[in-house]
C-alpha cells in the first residue's frame, strides 16, 4: 500500500527565455504556483506573476493569461479551472513577453466514498481479523467512474487506543492513510486483535477522504463495525 506524503506550498518560478525588454522595462516574468501543483476538474487554483525588469526589480505592468490546452481554462487574473483530467499548460503574457509554460495536473475530481463489502461484521474472536475493509473512490464528471491514487484514511475509533491497544489495523497503527489502487479501491487493510491484548466486544473504523482543495469527500465517516464472537 502507498503512502500519500504531505504536500507544502512552495513557489515555482519560471522566467521568460525571451529576455528582450518589454514594455515598461520588462525583460522576465516570474510565476507563483502553489505546490503541489494539481488542481480537480470544476476546482480552481490562483497563480500569480510578477513582471521583472533588468535589474530584477518588479516592473508595474499589466499582465494577462492564456492556456495552451483545453484541459484547463483560465481567467485574466491568473484563476486556473480544471475542465478534464490530463496536463494543462498556462503562461503568463505581458506585452510581447511570455512565462515558460506552467504545466498543472487536472485530477478527475472525488465525488463519493462508498463501502465496498458487509459494513457490519461478525468475526471470531481468535483469530480476530475483519477481512479486508474496502473502501471505493468515484468521480461523477463527466461519467461515472472510480478514481485511482487517492488517499483514504482508516482510523480505529472504537475502542480507544490505550497504552496496549487491543486492536489495530494492517502494519499494527491505529491510524493509516492509504491510496486507491488503479479500480478505485483499497486493498489489503484490515483489522485485527492484537496478540495478548484483552478481548473486547467490537470495533470500530471510521474510513474518510479529502479533496485537493481540503473539501471533505461525501460519504466520508461512514464506518466498519467488527464484532468478535
Amino acid at each position: 500500500m502507498r503512502r500519500w506524503g504531505r504536500l507544502l506550498p512552495v513557489l515555482a518560478l519560471l522566467g521568460c527565455s525571451d529576455l528582450a525588454e518589454g514594455e515598461g522595462g520588462v525583460v522576465a516574468l516570474e510565476v507563483q504556483v502553489p505546490a503541489p501543483g494539481s488542481v480537480e476538474v470544476g476546482d480552481a487554483l490562483q497563480l500569480n506573476a510578477t513582471a521583472l525588469g533588468a535589474d530584477g526589480n518588479p516592473v508595474d505592468v499589466a499582465i494577462s493569461w492564456r492556456a495552451a490546452d483545453a484541459t484547463v481554462s483560465v481567467s485574466a487574473t491568473g484563476v486556473v479551472t480544471g475542465v478534464s483530467p490530463g496536463t494543462g499548460r498556462v503562461q503568463a503574457v505581458s506585452g510581447s513577453l511570455s512565462s515558460a509554460l506552467v504545466s498543472l495536473t487536472v485530477l478527475a475530481r472525488v465525488d463519493t466514498l462508498i463501502l465496498v463489502g458487509d459494513a457490519v461484521r461478525t468475526v471470531p474472536a481468535d483469530p480476530g481479523a475483519s477481512g479486508d475493509l474496502v473502501v471505493l473512490l468515484q468521480t461523477f464528471t463527466p461519467t461515472v467512474a472510480p478514481v485511482a491514487d487517492r488517499p483514504v484514511i482508516y482510523e480505529i475509533t472504537t475502542p480507544v487506543a490505550g497504552t496496549t491497544p487491543a486492536v489495530a489495523l494492517t502494519g499494527g497503527v491505529q491510524t493509516d492513510t492509504v491510496n486507491t489502487g488503479s479500480d478505485g479501491t483499497v486493498a489489503g487493510m484490515q483489522l485485527s486483535r492484537v496478540a495478548g491484548a484483552p478481548l473486547v466486544d467490537s470495533a470500530i473504523v471510521e474510513v474518510r477522504a479529502v479533496r485537493t482543495n481540503g473539501a471533505v469527500v461525501s460519504g466520508s465517516g461512514q464506518r466498519f463495525i467488527i464484532r468478535f464472537q
